[in-house]
């Protein structure tokens, strides 16, 4: 055996120091950088997938905030109910079968179904039924402690009604089944009546089962805030009864509009489509022979058919649909004329019963002839041929500019969704020679017989007057059918001096 040198044996003993320094730098370094990346960069993963398996949440739903009237009325309301589910793995093997038995009888849902969910034994979630009442959550309740079921959970839950069933279902709109905003002002201030969810936290064991009570943590669910509207219940039953009552004396084939506005605010004190919809049950088709022609159909044909008559239903029809105003529109053809100065009170006119323009014969309403008579006498009468001349005195420039200065050619802006963003009408250059009363132009424009010539919207019509009203330019008065913002700073309905 050869012997090592002094020197060669420190040279040894020095590469071996050095080499176990750097195995230890390696070692050691591997594990700080390992717990950096774990206590520092990664420790939220950890902490999820540690508390994932430690903890089991369960949501407390908030309830939806309350939609009132002006005076008070409940319109829309949150209601306690509870929904069932189960985690099959906790179902003791020999309660699999009696189970499904019991709760299909007592939830009214199909034994089949559910036997085939508890079956699953590993799983740890599944949806028995939604949103039952107390009675039925109590018998469920009842079997399990009878039965000493484990697993079957009843989760409290809150669901949407409207105490005033077939009232205002074309304002207030309804909600999802996850008590989300689908239409009207459920939809509109969907963000304001939504509160915050709570939760109750469980402690689980090795086996994945809660632990004792004692170890759960609660967080109380905030409900949403409370939404009061212009809206006066009084008035809106009254309207309501009125356009339901005119609908049906003149077989109203597309639903009849009214609209009752306070002119000092712009606030709108009632509006209704009829006939309109109980929110309560949105989807179901109020009109009876449009149900039977759906229900008459099979396969996609039946949904395209269920769809639209549901969104014809639903629709505003004061807000979304537009129509042709009638004689409502001479207020703002004897409006421009005076404002321009084309016409006095005084000015006089004839009618005769009828007026010939460019070879075509209008007449006045209901055959009346008026003879000589003045601007105030032929507003009062309504007299066709009295504001077919008007509008020729007016001209086609000014006639149009008055769309614009009345707030025609805009939307309101109140706070209901759906309302039509435009309307239609002739504009100047579409017209005629004003003099000389190009066919169809600014003579049945200056009072609007023909639903060809002008489309506007009720409600923009009705702004119109009310602005007339008070002597208003435009849209200055703040629509609104809200005028509480409930539990938050002001926002929603400020009228506009």
């Amino acid at each position: 055996m050869r012997h090592l040198s002094p020197r060669q044996n420190r040279l040894m003993k020095r590469r071996a120091r050095v080499l176990a320094v750097l195995l230890a730098v390696v070692c050691f370094g591997g594990l700080l950088v390992r717990l950096f990346i774990l206590q520092l960069l990664d420790s939220g993963g950890y902490a999820a997938r540690a508390a994932d398996q430690q903890l089991r949440g369960a949501t407390l739903p908030a309830a939806r905030g309350e939609i009132l009237s002006a005076d008070g009325t409940l319109l829309a309301a949150s209601e306690t109910c509870w929904t069932i589910r189960a985690a099959p793995r906790e179902l003791a093997d020999e309660l699999v079968e009696p189970a499904a038995r019991a709760l299909s009888e007592i939830l009214e849902i199909d034994y089949e179904e559910t036997l085939e969910k508890f079956s699953q034994r590993t799983s740890n979630d599944c949806l028995l039924r939604r949103r039952v009442d107390r009675e039925m959550a109590d018998a469920v309740r009842d079997w399990c402690q009878e039965n000493g079921a484990q697993g079957i959970q009843i989760r409290q839950d809150t669901k949407r009604v409207y105490p005033q069933g077939d009232f205002m279902g074309g304002i207030l709109g309804f909600t999802d089944v996850d008590n989300a905003g689908l239409w009207g002002l459920e939809l509109q201030y969907n963000e304001e009546l939504t509160g915050s969810n709570g939760e109750i936290l469980t402690a689980k064991n090795a086996w994945g089962y809660d632990m004792p009570t004692h170890y759960q943590t609660l967080v109380e669910a905030v409900p949403g805030n409370t939404l009061t509207l212009t809206i006066d219940a009084n008035i809106q039953h009254w309207l309501e009864s009125a356009m339901d009552a005119a609908v049906r004396e003149h077989n109203v084939a597309q639903r009849g509009v009214g609209i009752v506005m306070d002119v000092q605010t712009g606030a709108v004190l009632a509006m209704t489509s009829q006939p309109d919809y109980d929110p309560n049950t949105p989807r179901e088709i109020i009109n009876e022979e449009v149900r039977e022609q759906v229900n008459a159909l099979t396969g996609e044909a039946r949904s395209a058919a269920l769809q639209q008559a549901q969104q014809t239903q639903w629709r505003n029809k004061a807000i979304s649909d537009l129509y042709e105003p009638g004689s409502v529109f001479k207020l703002i053809t004897a409006a421009a004329a005076l404002d321009s100065g084309v016409c006095t009170p005084e000015d006089t006119f004839v009618c005769a019963g009828k007026i010939n323009v460019a070879g075509t014969w209008f007449r006045c309403a209901n055959g009346h002839i008026h003879g000589v008579e003045t601007f105030a006498q032929g507003l009062a009468a309504s007299c066709n041929p009295c504001f077919i001349q008007i509008g020729a005195r007016l001209g086609k420039e000014n006639f149009c500019d008055y769309f614009q200065a009345f707030g025609l050619r805009e939307a309101t802006g109140i706070d209901l969704p759906g309302e039509i963003k435009r309307s239609e009408y002739y504009t100047a250059d579409r017209m005629g020679p004003v003099r000389h009363f190009g066919p169809c132009d600014l003579h049945v424009l200056s009072y609007i017989k023909n639903k060809r010539d002008a489309l506007d919207v009720p409600l923009v019509v009705l702004l119109v007057k009310t602005n007339m009203e008070n002597g208003r330019k435009g849209h200055a008065l703040g629509i609104s059918v809200c005028r509480n913002p409930g539990k938050r700073p002001s926002w929603g309905w400020q009228p506009v001096r």
